[in-house]
């Protein structure tokens, strides 16, 4: 599927033409049930009429179909719009771009935003550039954030494989695809005057880009500070008074539910408990892990746990498109069900439970069943995206031993303690014991050690 997508302003003669009866659809969906995500309907014996990779009509269809057109009947289904994930690092799945598209495709997600600060602290721009590059063949539409963090903290702190300033995000702005600034995860730069945090987005702001956030701090004036600079997100709101704060300063509060970090069941209570307007709320995973992608889903995955919660199933479907379309600037093409967007319809055999029949993608039948039925061709990458792993010398098991002030015994030792499920972690202090001078791991509790090793620069 490598044909490059149309522009509106290239179809919409054919679009007309199509609606008034004048040329034929390629595609119409007959008497489904249409989940309106902007008047927050349901509209029964609804037919969506597609030409090429866009929508030409939402009614009555019957004067679009000729003797071409692939008729699908809806009746008894829902029909919604393809769902969005407003904030992923598709790197953390340690997965291919294509490989995530099989997995997500299925579960329809037909577009992510993407922020890949990840492969981009290995290699810079070139290493987004990759990524934007694979996802031009593929039926899931991919569009980036240009990661802010690269390096992702201080240089006393880490060694980096490359470097991202304002200077590259200028250059970044310019590509096709690119729609906003990655998480501006270095708060503290921007409400402390950081240059190259400052430069970094008013350049995005500059070319008109959306500037995403992530916020952890305090909720005071800070955060309005923040908010100031132009950041209009942040997924990074593990309670419901975080949330509530930052909707309350007109900023998208994304609620997010990946596999590391689950904030959904504090966070909604913005909707179920405070009742505020959701318009706002994005609906995003952050991370996602391979098996959980399998085993529970994605974004549809995300939608349930919403509606369990007690989320209306319609707003929770709003969540997970067109507010996320609306806050990056793309609500022209995608988020919807309407004339002139992208074809990108999913039919529904069940509401409630999101169960997805059928996966149409610019206006192709992609996935049926839970199954993909569209080619994507795998991959291939240059090989100085292979051999990025650069170490002055192979760790040994003795490189990994943590030596003791003592022989035989026991020591006090600092743990990083993990909170299942949230970003946060705990201090922890627990005695370990020591066997001829080395401090031993303790399986059975789970204390382990963390090693860091350089990887860029040789430097041991």
């Amino acid at each position: 599927m490598s044909k490059r997508r149309s522009r509106l302003w290239e179809v919409e003669r054919s679009l007309v033409d199509v609606a008034m009866g004048r040329a034929k659809a390629d595609l119409v969906i007959k008497r489904g049930t249409l989940v309106n995500v902007f008047t927050k309907e349901l509209i029964e014996e609804v037919d969506v009429a597609i030409k090429g990779d866009r929508i030409a009509l939402v009614g009555k269809a019957d004067h679009t179909i000729g003797p071409g057109t692939l008729v699908i009947d809806a009746e008894g289904k829902y029909l919604s719009p393809g769902f969005l994930d407003g904030h992923v690092h598709i790197e953390s799945s340690m997965v291919t771009v294509t490989q995530f598209a099989r997995a997500v495709l299925p579960r329809g997600t037909t577009a992510v935003f993407i922020d890949p600060h990840e492969i981009a602290n290995v290699l810079g721009l070139e290493g987004v550039k990759l990524m934007l590059e694979e996802a031009k063949g593929l039926p899931m539409k991919v569009y980036v954030s240009v990661p802010s963090c690269v390096p992702a903290s201080f240089p006393e702190f880490e060694t980096a494989g490359a470097e991202i300033g304002p200077a590259e995000v200028e250059e970044a702005m310019r590509w096709e695809g690119v729609v906003a600034l990655g998480e501006v995860m270095n708060y503290p730069g921007v409400i402390y005057g950081d240059e190259k945090m400052h430069g970094e987005i008013q350049v995005s702001l500059k070319h008109g880009k959306v500037v995403e956030g992530h916020w952890a701090g305090p909720i005071g004036s800070e955060l309005s500070a923040y908010a100031a600079s132009g950041v209009s997100s942040s997924h990074e709101s593990t309670t419901k008074e975080m949330g509530l704060a930052k909707a309350r300063l007109g900023m998208y509060t994304m609620v997010r539910e990946g596999s590391a970090w689950k904030d959904l069941a504090d966070v909604i209570k913005i909707i179920t408990e405070e009742r505020i307007d959701a318009r706002r709320v994005c609906l995003v995973t952050d991370d996602r892990h391979p098996e959980d992608l399998i085993s529970e889903g994605h974004i549809d995955h995300i939608i349930r746990r919403a509606i369990e919660e007690g989320v209306d199933p319609i707003t929770a479907i709003q969540m997970a498109t067109i507010n996320t379309a609306e806050h990056f600037n793309q609500d022209q093409d995608i988020g919807s069900v309407s004339p002139g967007k992208f074809g990108d319809v999913l039919i529904l055999d069940d509401l409630k439970s999101v169960e997805i029949s059928v996966v149409i993608a610019d206006g192709k039948v992609v996935a049926k069943e839970g199954k993909l039925i569209e080619e994507l061709r795998p991959p291939t990458y240059p090989s100085f995206a292979k051999n990025t792993v650069r170490v002055k010398k192979r760790p040994t098991p003795s490189d990994l031993e943590i030596r003791a002030p003592i022989d035989e015994g026991s020591v006090k030792v600092h743990v990083i303690g993990v909170l299942e499920g949230k970003v946060n972690t705990k201090h922890l202090v627990e005695e370990l014991e020591v066997r001829e001078g080395k401090i031993i791991s303790d399986p059975e509790r789970d204390l382990a050690k963390v090693a860091v090793i350089e990887r860029h620069k040789l430097t041991g």
